[in-house]
């Protein structure tokens, strides 16, 4: 009988630990600063320049994220927080998708994903328009 209960305890330990913890890049965690825009015009030209901003973007082990400006918006602004969720995509750990407070839509969805040690975000714009973002 002892046995049994062991087992039974040891397998519902097992059951119910939570794996969210694992599936969260530990690099994507922490603050990250806007360093540079790339706001294309249209034609596939654009390029990524440096800009003087103060906007952060916040990530939380609780899947939270927080920002000192718009996390919907292609903007340098820090003037106007603002939170939402994100999530990471199944195919793969660096990449994931952003989705603001009160825009549950699909087309206020933001992608982004790290690459070298460097946040890319990609808004929904019809001319192409990212960010880059450098851990503080």
């Amino acid at each position: 009988m002892k046995k049994i209960f062991v087992i039974f305890c040891t397998l519902t330990l097992l059951f119910s630990c939570s794996s969210d913890d694992k599936d969260i890049p530990l690099d994507l965690i922490g603050t990250w600063k806007l360093q540079e825009v790339n706001n294309d015009p249209g034609n596939g030209s654009g390029v990524f320049q440096k800009v003087e901003s103060n906007k952060t973007l916040i990530f939380k082990k609780n899947l939270e994220i927080t920002s000192n400006g718009s996390l919907s918006e292609d903007t340098v602004n820090s003037n106007s927080p603002s939170h939402g969720v994100y999530r990471i995509t199944e195919d793969s750990e660096a990449s994931g998708i952003i989705t603001p407070s009160g825009s549950e839509h699909l087309s206020t969805q933001i992608r982004f994903e790290i690459k070298s040690s460097v946040l890319y975000v990609y808004y929904p714009c019809i001319e192409g328009c990212a960010a880059k973002f450098t851990k503080k």
